[in-house]
Parts: C-alpha cells; structure tokens; sequence
C-alpha cells in the first residue's frame, strides 16, 4: 500500500482545500452578518452558511481517509506529530462546534425562514432580540481558534517535530 502513499496524501490535501474553502465563505459570512438587520437577508446569509458548512464536511470527509490512508500505508501511527495532529484537530472540531453551533441554531430559530409570521412585505421578527443576538464576537472567537488551530496544525504536519 505504500505505493499509493503520495496518492493518499493528494486525497488529504484536496480535503484540505475543499474544507477550508468552504469554511471561508461561512467565515466571511459569520462576519456581515453581524450588521444586518433584514431577516431575510440574514436568512438568505444563513443558508449559504449552511450549504458551504455542509460541504466542508465532504472536505473533512476526503481529508480523514486522505490521512488515515496515508498513516496507515506507511506505519505512521504512534509518531508524535501525527498524534498531535489528531488531537489538534478533534479539539478544534469540538471547541467550533460548541461555540458555533447553539448560536447559528438559535439565530435560525429566531427567524425562521425569515419571515416570521408576517408576510412576504412585513417579517414579523423581534428586532431587538435579532440585533442582541447578531451583535457577536462569535466570529471572532472562531476566527481565532479555527486560525491558530490551522496554523499548528500545518506547522505539525510539515515540520513533523518529534
């Protein structure tokens, strides 16, 4: 198996760059968010997060076998950068999920699909509850550990420090 070894490797960076890629446009968009106040916009804002969130799952997806495969294929397993890297990543998904996730829900909650229980021309959505919840540093605590996570996790996987 070792054969495929660069193989693999090529798997793991595509899902690299299909992960981060997508994690770009929900960051960019965690961003604006925060000033707006149209409930359909942050609806339409939403969605698109959660399309692009979606697919950097496939990302994460190719990445994992990509760096399983390729661990695996060269016996790997047990070097201290790539137990790191493990940890390192585990850690960032969980830190993410559990800052992102009870607040892109809630704020979905909030609106809806934007609308409310007004029509098309009038959404009826608590504007004062939409401004407190979109007036975040949620972004900027993702930012920074998605970042320095990155960051350290490229650093472990081309370095390899023992």
């Amino acid at each position: 198996m070792a054969e495929f070894y660069a193989w693999f490797v090529f798997v793991h960076l595509i899902g690299l760059v299909v992960f981060v890629a997508c994690h770009g446009v929900s960051m960019f968009g965690a961003f604006t968010l925060r000033q707006q106040r149209d409930p359909r916009l942050v609806a339409g804002m939403l969605a698109t997060g959660l399309r692009a969130t979606r697919l950097a799952y496939v990302g994460l997806l190719l990445l994992a076998i990509g760096g399983i495969a390729a661990a695996s294929s060269t016996g790997l397993w047990g070097q201290l950068w790539l137990t790191a890297s493990v940890v390192v990543l585990i850690a960032i998904l969980i830190v993410m999920y559990a800052v992102a996730s009870p607040y892109y829900m809630g704020l979905r909650k909030l609106i809806g699909d934007g609308l409310g229980a007004g029509t098309e021309t009038s959404p009826v959505v608590d504007e004062a509850a939409l401004a407190s919840m979109l007036d975040t540093r949620r972004p900027d605590i993702l930012l920074a550990v998605g970042g320095v996570g990155l960051v350290v996790l490229v650093w472990l996987m081309v370095l390899k420090p023992a």
